[in-house]
């Protein structure tokens, strides 16, 4: 018999990291880049099908239950019930909040949880992997999924599997977020993956497991799905209750600590566009549909050195992206009204802050404070993309005090 899955997803989290495009007000899962379609809006849809998935369970804030209603509207899909979590207290809570009140009404219930924000192209190949996933379940444990890593990045969890052909392999080991010579050395082993952040596991089990790992935290959440009483398809947790909720992580409260943890390969072309880095490498893909939310079209800058584009401006802060050529360098300057952080997208950024220099890779970050000696510099033979956030007062062009220059343009000031 097909085990159905009731999924869980969690549309709570307001991605941080890519801010300015993403803010509290409106977070990335409710933003429409996909042609007038958000990621909130592809998640309901990829798990829209009846043979494999009942109808879901939505977690997240009450700020932003408009944004849940208007997406079930556009897309036609019933939601089972939406929690509307009084404050952020990272997924645990959310998970389990949400199995006990949908194990109150069936308690053979099996589940599949899935952030919002994330990406995937192929949704055929996301379906067999839940698939597999759910034939699993019977054995008992957590089924997580896992994504052949493409690069080395150092914005994911890695999980490390035994050595085997088999579609399910067992879970041996976590690793944190890594730098990246660590994740250089990771990429390299064949039995190390990306962790998705998506699982599916049986809710009976998972609480008799919890219990075994923290009853504290097990008792908390059960006191306040104790109050839910009647029918309804919103729950609120009571506040008061909710706010003694420890905040913290699935994988830190349960993952690492459970000891029967089995994987399965996801293979759809998945990103949790969880950076500006991300989000670059999604916009290239030509067949992703992707469209950047910015309010403005802006014209493209001529340099000496490259080109710039501005993709969004506000009261606050302003989103640039920088082309370097190779063998080329912006001056050598500082900002008197601004600071700045680059994001590397491509290539190697060779940067000077100050006394300092820093050698950056794809993925990596720095930031630059006001009034603070700086240089870009691509050493490199391919061009060099950075994503430049500036924040502060004023963002013209004429707050550049260049101090050298190998184009002639040095400042008198």
């Amino acid at each position: 018999m097909n085990i159905k899955l009731r999924p869980i997803i969690l549309a709570g989290g307001t991605g941080a990291r890519l801010w300015p495009l993403s803010t509290e007000e409106r977070p990335k899962q409710f933003i429409p880049m996909f042609k007038g379609l958000s990621l909130f809006d592809l998640t309901l849809q990829r798990l829209n099908k009846k043979s494999l998935f009942k109808r879901p369970i939505i977690v997240t804030l009450n700020r932003y239950l408009d944004f849940v209603n208007s997406s079930l509207l556009r897309t036609g899909i019933e939601a089972e019930t939406i929690i509307l979590e009084p404050e952020a207290k990272n997924t645990f809570p959310a998970i389990t909040t949400a199995v006990m009140l949908a194990l109150k009404k069936d308690s053979s219930e099996n589940f599949f949880v899935s952030p919002s924000d994330h990406y995937i192209s192929s949704n055929k190949n996301f379906h067999d992997s839940c698939g597999l996933a759910g034939k699993e379940i019977k054995n008992g444990g957590l089924i997580l999924m896992g994504v052949r890593p493409e690069q080395p990045s150092i914005e994911y969890g890695y999980i490390s599997t035994e050595q085997n052909n088999r579609n399910i392999k067992n879970v041996v080991g976590f690793i944190e977020k890594p730098n990246l010579d660590k994740s250089k050395k990771l990429i390299s082993q064949p039995n190390v993956y990306w962790n998705a952040g998506v699982f599916a596991f049986n809710g009976s089990w998972f609480l008799n497991e919890l219990e075994k790992i923290n009853k504290k935290m097990l008792l908390n959440i059960s006191d306040i799905v104790q109050l839910e009483s009647g029918y309804s398809n919103v729950f609120t947790p009571n506040k008061i209750l909710f706010k003694e909720v420890q905040k913290i992580s699935f994988d830190k409260a349960f993952v690492e600590e459970n000891t029967k943890t089995s994987m399965t390969i996801l293979n759809a072309g998945w990103s949790d566009l969880g950076s500006w880095f991300s989000l670059a490498a999604l916009h290239k893909n030509l067949d992703s549909l992707f469209i950047p939310y910015f309010e403005e079209a802006y014209d493209r800058y001529i340099r000496p050195w490259g080109f710039f584009e501005t993709l969004m401006e506000n009261d606050s802060c302003k989103v640039k992206l920088l082309s370097i050529l190779p063998n080329e360098k912006l001056s050598l300057q500082k900002h008197q009204h601004r600071k700045e952080t680059w994001h590397v997208i491509q290539g190697t950024a060779t940067i000077v802050r100050g006394k300092e220099r820093f050698i950056l890779q794809p993925g990596e970050i720095i930031t630059i404070k006001k009034n603070q000696v700086h240089r870009l510099e691509n050493l490199g033979d391919d061009s060099l993309e950075v994503i430049e956030i500036q924040t502060g007062s004023y963002f013209g062009e004429d707050d550049i005090v260049r101090i050298e220059d190998s184009y002639g343009r040095i400042d008198s000031k």
